[in-house]
């Protein structure tokens, strides 16, 4: 009798733990239900992906998204990838703001890779020698002639491939630091390999900048003040 009552407790305990276990289970699956379906969607969350990796939806070779809880936050986990990069990322699955990112450049093996990135650089040579830039002392502007390269527009396969021309460069630059094409005199704009190297003046104030060719990114960037300048 008595080991009959004893199984019975077990048996009851057993059966209450089955059925918290259940509950618990039921109540998760209905959090993330209620959660995804007031979410922002498959399509906003690829969306938003894309505009913060500055890619086109027609140049995405494959797509994965999940729905996913992490960090005490439901996201979407968006992975695709391009001919040149891999991307991962995870965005707020009720806001879209994303919370982390990997971007990750695809490394070619193949011989006919490896040929195009040499007609490439070739190109880029040929399109550096043909951009002539001159610079004189004394405040004075410069005299330049730049080739005119073809935009991202014409060839997105290629844009990284294609610089982006001094005019973009300066207005880069100036705008780094915080002044106006107006009110400043160049006196150094230079194409040096991957590197655009421009120093010019406003006021008191001397600049030096260093722009990346074909991201158009800041490398370096340092201002001195001076006195007695004869810049006009």
């Amino acid at each position: 009798m008595k080991n009959f009552i004893n199984n019975k407790k077990v048996m009851i305990t057993f059966i209450s733990c089955l059925v918290v276990i259940v509950l618990v289970v039921i109540g998760i699956t209905a959090m993330r239900m209620v959660a995804k379906n007031s979410s922002i969607g498959v399509e906003a969350a690829k969306k938003f992906a894309y505009i913060d990796a500055g890619v086109k939806e027609k140049n995405v070779n494959d797509v994965d998204v999940d729905f996913e809880y992490k960090d005490s936050t439901y996201v979407y986990c968006v992975d695709f990838d391009t001919d040149k990069k891999d991307y991962h990322y995870y965005v707020n699955a009720s806001n879209g703001i994303i919370l982390e990112k990997k971007i990750v450049k695809k490394k070619s093996d193949s011989k006919k890779d490896d040929k195009k990135k040499s007609k490439k650089k070739k190109k880029r040579r040929s399109n550096h020698k043909d951009d002539s830039y001159s610079s004189v002392s004394g405040g004075k502007k410069i005299k330049e002639t730049t080739k005119k390269v073809k935009s991202k527009k014409d060839n997105e396969e290629d844009d990284e491939d294609v610089v982006i021309g001094m005019d973009k460069a300066k207005s880069i630059a100036v705008s780094s630091a915080g002044e106006s094409m107006n009110n400043v005199i160049f006196t150094l704009a230079v194409l040096d390999g991957d590197t655009y190297n421009l120093q010019f003046y406003s006021g008191n104030t001397e600049y030096n900048y260093s722009i990346d060719a074909f991201t158009g990114s800041v490398i370096s960037a340092y201002s001195n003040d001076y006195e007695g300048s004869d810049a006009e």
